[in-house]
């Protein structure tokens, strides 16, 4: 998502140079996309500004004039052995004549377990100049394991869903099909909850779920506290946060609740654990 507050800074900084002529069409990303791409961190470091000079924005502190950061941060990717970068433009706008845009950018790494992709979320605010559009403000997230949830469900959780009568109505179906039924108690308002469900729909995954699970999204509401009578059914303790899984049997007997909030970072996990915990508790 576009930080609103990075929003306001870059406006005051750049409105004195909006005098210019505005390219006929934003083709930045593209061109930024090409040089990460390419591996050609000269290229990459030319698509951002000089003039002014590029802000450069670190987590938890304020737009600092130094972009070296932000090309060292690239630079050591590429020197990493990543491969394979992938870009994808997530939520994208234009204010005052400065064009928003939130990046997905995906790679790959060896490790022991075989290749694996990396996530990093890249926000950028471009200016157009004499010589073309130019970043003007930058900032990156860590590199993670899990894909970020970018556009998340809004209707992930049925709010208006009877929990009880779903699972129960699940658990039969389970029954039928030789399937465990898994409880994701969260809410839409989670973004780790988005984030673990992309998670279960991934390649990789997804068959695993498919074949032997039914999965039930409990919805706590707005306050927490919806449902939190049948999450104590399920011992699943809500108050170390969500997403809170548990995992029944085709007969609705618990197996497995979580109780120190395992899954409650899920944008911090990695995959391959997904997939061990989902084999471990799997028919």
């Amino acid at each position: 998502m576009i930080n609103r507050a990075l929003l306001g800074f870059v406006l005051l900084l750049a409105i004195p140079a909006l005098t210019q002529t505005q390219p006929v069409a934003f083709d930045g990303v593209d061109q930024w996309k090409g040089s990460l791409v390419s591996s050609d961190i000269t290229s990459l470091k030319s698509w951002y500004s000089t003039d002014p000079p590029a802000n450069f924005v670190a987590k938890g502190q304020k737009p600092a004039p130094d972009i070296s950061p932000e090309i060292d941060f690239w630079r050591n990717l590429v020197s990493s052995g990543m491969t394979d970068f992938e870009v994808h433009t997530g939520e994208e706008t234009d204010r005052q004549g400065l064009h928003l845009v939130s990046l997905a950018v995906s790679m790959k790494m060896k490790t022991a377990n075989g290749p694996r992709t990396r996530y990093v979320t890249e926000q950028q605010m471009w200016q157009p100049q004499s010589e073309g559009w130019r970043i003007v403000v930058a900032a990156h997230s860590d590199v993670v394991k899990m894909r970020p949830a970018l556009k998340p469900n809004p209707h992930l959780y049925n709010k208006d869903a009877d929990a009880r009568a779903e699972i129960k109505e699940t658990v039969a179906k389970a029954g039928k099909d030789h399937q465990r039924v898994m409880l994701v108690f969260g809410a839409n308002w989670c973004y780790d909850c988005h984030v673990l469900d992309q998670a279960l729909h991934q390649d990789d995954i997804a068959p695993i779920v498919e074949k032997n699970f039914k999965v039930v999204h409990v919805d706590i509401g707005e306050d927490g506290k919806k449902n939190n009578d049948v999450a104590a059914e399920y011992k699943t303790p809500l108050n170390k946060g969500v997403p809170a899984l548990a995992i029944l049997g085709p007969d609705g007997k618990l197996l497995y609740s979580q109780q120190n909030g395992e899954w409650e970072s899920a944008r911090s996990l990695d995959p391959d654990d997904v997939i061990a915990f989902l084999n471990k508790w799997k028919p």
